[in-house]
């Protein structure tokens, strides 16, 4: 039986290659993308997640429903806009 490699302090960082699916639409947008910004394909679908990733994945794009807005402002918080005559 083999024993647990003990844990590198410096480990390479290699490039690697994934598959990820989208609709045939947005590959072709992200292709003529690349070519705009003189990269390919894949450079750029990298680096777009790398930015997302160092972002803290933050949730962004079309929700389903916009958030509601108040019908009335909020309440102030200043100690005299409760007072009686307030603003009279």
């Amino acid at each position: 039986m083999s024993t647990i490699p003990p844990r590198k302090d410096q480990v390479e960082d290699k490039e690697r290659r994934f598959y990820v699916c989208a609709p045939s639409s947005i590959y072709l947008q992200l292709q003529q993308e690349a070519i705009q910004r003189g990269t390919d394909l894949w450079t750029l679908g990298g680096s777009v997640l790398t930015a997302w990733l160092e972002a803290g994945c933050p949730t962004f794009g079309t929700q389903d429903q916009p958030p509601e807005k108040p019908s009335s402002p909020p309440p102030s918080s200043s100690p005299l806009a409760h007072e009686k005559g307030a603003g009279q």
